[in-house]
């Protein structure tokens, strides 16, 4: 059954949640996951200009602690945020900052990255009533389960009646 998600996944309409459909202490393990490759080091090395041969030098790495070409971190911890926007924050008005951003254990081409999120923390925001304000604990773990990296994000959500992606579905007829 092709795009079919599993039981266990947030069951959201087609527009992702919103402020209202957080509560604090949920745990929303993302699907799919996303298996890296050497051509994600290749492709961020080209776009950012990194030259450290730490990601693309395999005899100098062989020298390293590492052994082999680890996957660039950066490439890491935007992954990990990628793979939860669908189920939290899409409906963001603005990303507020990063309390912290945590790796753990180095990832290799062929791992697998699976992320869970915890929402930690909401409230109402002071400011923008259409909107609140959510923070989250994301958490990426390897194919063996291995905690990889831990970022904790704080975001401003609309709130449901508030939403701009509703308003434009509305326009074009899909909603009513």
């Amino acid at each position: 059954m092709s795009g079919a998600r599993p039981p266990w996944y947030p069951q959201w309409d087609e527009e992702g949640p919103y402020f209202e459909d957080f509560e604090v202490g949920t745990v929303i393990k993302h699907w799919p996951c996303r298996t890296l490759t050497e051509y994600d080091n290749i492709l961020w090395l080209s776009y950012t200009g990194d030259s450290n041969p730490l990601y693309f030098d395999k005899e100098y790495a062989k020298y390293t602690d590492y052994q082999q070409n680890p996957i660039h971190p950066l490439i890491v911890i935007n992954l990990a945020l990628a793979l939860t926007v669908r189920d939290t924050s899409i409906n963001s008005i603005a990303f507020l900052g990063a309390e912290y951003m945590m790796l753990h254990t180095p990832v290799y081409p062929g791992d697998t990255i699976c992320v869970e999120s915890e929402i930690v923390a909401k409230r109402e925001s002071r400011s923008r009533p259409e909107a609140g304000i959510i923070t989250w604990v994301h958490r990426a773990f390897n194919q063996e389960g291995r905690l990889v990296v831990e970022i904790r994000r704080t975001n401003l959500v609309y709130k449901r009646e508030y939403s701009p992606w509703r308003k434009l579905l509305a326009i074009m007829g899909r909603r009513q």
